[in-house]
C-alpha cells in the first residue's frame, strides 16, 4: 500500500487534509453518540424494532469508520467505501426519520458523503497529476 500523505500536489493535499478532518470529527462524534447511546440502554427492556435499527445504525456507522481509516492510507479504497456506507446512510435516515428527513439525512450521512467525496477527487487529482502529460 502506497502511502500518499504527502503528495506533490497542493490543491490534492488540501483536498485529502480536509476530507480526513470531515471524516474524522463526524466520525468521532458518531462514534460517541454510540457508545454514549449503547452504555445508557444496558439493562432497558429493548423492543424488536428498536434493536434492528440499532444495529443497522451501528454497522453502517462501522463500515464508515474503517473506510475512513482506511483513507488515511489509502484514498481510492477509503472514499468507495466511505461513499457507498454513507449514501446508505442518508437513505437509511431518509426511512427511519419521522417528519423531518432531510434534516435527518443531512445531520447523519450527508459530512461522510462529502468527505468519501472529497477522497475520490484527491485520489483523482493525484492520479491525473502523476500521469506522463
Amino acid at each position: 500500500m502506497k502511502s500518499i500523505s504527502r503528495p506533490k500536489n497542493r490543491a490534492a493535499r488540501i483536498i485529502i487534509w480536509i476530507a480526513r478532518i470531515i471524516g474524522s470529527i463526524s466520525g468521532a462524534f458518531w462514534a460517541l453518540s454510540l457508545i454514549g447511546s449503547t452504555i445508557m440502554e444496558i439493562g432497558t427492556p429493548v423492543t424488536t424494532g428498536v434493536m434492528i435499527e440499532g444495529l443497522i445504525l451501528g454497522g453502517l456507522i462501522v463500515v464508515i469508520l474503517t473506510g475512513i481509516i482506511i483513507a488515511w492510507w489509502n484514498e481510492k479504497t477509503g472514499g468507495i467505501i466511505t461513499t457507498v456506507a454513507a449514501a446508505a446512510l442518508c437513505i437509511f435516515a431518509y426511512i427511519d426519520a419521522g417528519h423531518h428527513k432531510i434534516f435527518a439525512m443531512l445531520t447523519s450521512g450527508f459530512p461522510f458523503l462529502i468527505s468519501g467525496i472529497l477522497f475520490l477527487i484527491g485520489w483523482w487529482i493525484l492520479k491525473k497529476s502523476n500521469t506522463v502529460n
